[in-house]
């Protein structure tokens, strides 16, 4: 072999080498570009960013199961004692007391809307509980006057309806027909002083409703009582206005 083509052999080698490394070193290059491109389009968690509170809340609506709903309230009425009481000994005038606040409990479910023209109907059936108490200055056939306590508690049940227009729906008026039981009680130190006596009352209660969200109202009422026995002693107020709120659920 000559030294020429020994030469040109080198030569050969050496260029074939140096341009397989120069191929290799832009494909690397190239794969680098690539991953930085890659790299800078893609976001993490923890790049995000959020202002307020995050919330997280089941999108379905809320479904209820049953076609009826329960409701529970506050009321509260100013009251006034009427009738006589009469005891072993004496007679007391309830109606010389001055009225005092009496706050109540109302209890109750309604059955499901029906729509009737236009106007939406549900009835239900409704329970109250109000309860009052008040110093009251007790006269003794004797001349004395003794300290006392008068105690009302009115309790009633009955079947309850609700109208509703379908496009006031905020607003609706009621009607309750009420059976109930009437109770005065008198205690003392003194024995001459006490009392307790009891009648049925039947009465009928009108009302308004205002709706303020879906679940919460507040409603006004009147009521028309009167006791089932003409010949009681002890007497009911016939008319009275009740004001009271409610929760449905």
């Amino acid at each position: 072999m000559t030294l020429a083509r020994i030469t040109s052999s080198l030569f050969i080698l050496s260029s074939t080498f140096f341009s397989a490394q120069a191929m290799s070193q832009t494909i690397r290059e190239q794969a680098l570009a690539e991953t930085k491109i890659v790299a800078t389009a893609q976001t993490s968690a923890t790049d995000a960013q959020t202002t307020g509170m995050l919330v997280l809340k089941d999108p379905r609506p809320e479904i209820l199961t049953r076609s009826w709903q329960y409701f529970a309230g506050f009321t509260a009425q100013n009251f006034q004692p009427e009738g006589k009481a009469t005891n072993t000994t004496t007679t007391f005038d309830l109606g010389e007391n001055g009225s005092t606040f009496m706050p109540g409990l109302t209890l109750g479910v309604m059955g499901p809307e029906w729509n009737l023209k236009s106007v939406l109907i549900s009835v239900g059936v409704r329970g109250d509980a109000s309860f009052a108490s008040q110093s009251v200055s007790a006269v003794l056939p004797s001349g004395f006057t003794e300290e006392a306590r008068l105690n009302t508690t009115l309790m009633s049940a009955g079947p309850a309806l609700n109208l509703r227009w379908e496009g006031l729906r905020w607003l609706g008026l009621t009607f309750t027909p009420q059976f109930g039981s009437l109770n005065y009680t008198q205690t003392s130190s003194n024995d001459f002083a006490h009392f307790s006596k009891r009648a049925a009352y039947t009465a009928m209660a009108y009302g308004l409703d205002f709706r303020l969200t879906r679940k919460w109202s507040v409603f006004t009422e009147w009521s028309q009582r009167s006791l089932n026995d003409s010949n009681q002693e002890i007497a009911l107020q016939k008319d009275n206005f009740e004001l009271g709120t409610k929760v449905s659920w």
